[in-house]
């Protein structure tokens, strides 16, 4: 085996490492955080055979983490957030639960509204790469989401399920392009995410996606390190969810 490559972590190894998130959630809880939903990461398979990953995984947001943005434009400090990097996502907001065994037109039904995001993720203090476990065990490395404008599912015209997976995204820093993206790079479809998802917290006992519950279902383009003074875009294509334009602080 190349010496890029990772031998998997094993089902004991992951559920271990839920445990401790579980443990870190329970703690951020007693401490007046409230849980608003999940963010789900390692959605780019690409990347599992260097991870070790042979799913996506899942971490607990919270409202002191999620900020919705007043048309998508404004400020964001990236204080107390280490080695922040930026992600474009796609947001999803569930009016109800999808049943276990729905399908991505079912689990669409669920859904109430849609809009883009950014997930700052956070960097280990030492800068190494974490493994699969370690980035399970710390919540993802779920730092913050920053919302966009919302669209009703209904204001987004037919044929959504597939115009997710064809939808494209320009991701900016100061103007210059960074990378482009679409929705086929989650999973072939962000709501593949949410299937992954439920499927996963079934298994290690979590509570399940309901009512009120928010997703960000994973990047659509690689990630990037942020800092102070920086002001990052997006422009995207095939939905008509307003775009973000944030200055981070």
């Amino acid at each position: 085996m190349s010496s890029s490559l990772r031998e998997p972590f094993t089902l004991s190894e992951l559920s271990s490492a839920y445990r401790t998130a579980a443990e870190r959630e329970a703690q951020r809880i007693s401490q007046g955080a409230s849980t608003t939903g999940y963010k789900v990461g390692f959605t780019n398979t690409r990347n599992w055979a260097q991870m070790g990953a042979t799913e996506p995984m899942w971490g607990a947001m919270y409202d002191d983490t999620v900020t919705h943005l007043a048309g998508g434009t404004g400020h964001y400090s990236l204080a107390g957030l280490m080695g922040p990097r930026i992600e474009p996502e796609i947001v999803l907001h569930f009016h109800k639960a999808p049943a276990p065994d729905a399908s991505l037109e079912q689990i669409l039904e669920c859904v109430d509204w849609l809009a883009q995001g950014y997930e700052i993720v956070l960097t280990p203090a030492d800068g190494v790469p974490p493994t699969v476990p370690q980035a399970i065990a710390n919540g993802g490395m779920h730092g913050a989401l920053v919302i966009a404008e919302r669209r009703a599912v209904e204001d987004l015209g037919p044929g959504l399920t597939n115009r997710l997976a064809e939808v494209k995204v320009e991701l900016r820093c100061d103007g210059e392009t960074k990378d482009s993206g679409s929705g086929a790079n989650v999973l072939g479809n962000p709501l593949n995410a949410v299937v992954h998802l439920m499927r996963g917290l079934q298994r290690e006992g979590w509570p399940p996606v309901g009512p009120g519950s928010l997703v960000t279902t994973g990047t659509l383009t690689a990630a990037f390190p942020i800092a102070p003074g920086q002001r990052w875009t997006t422009e995207l294509s095939g939905l008509p969810l307003p775009n973000l334009d944030v200055m981070f602080e």
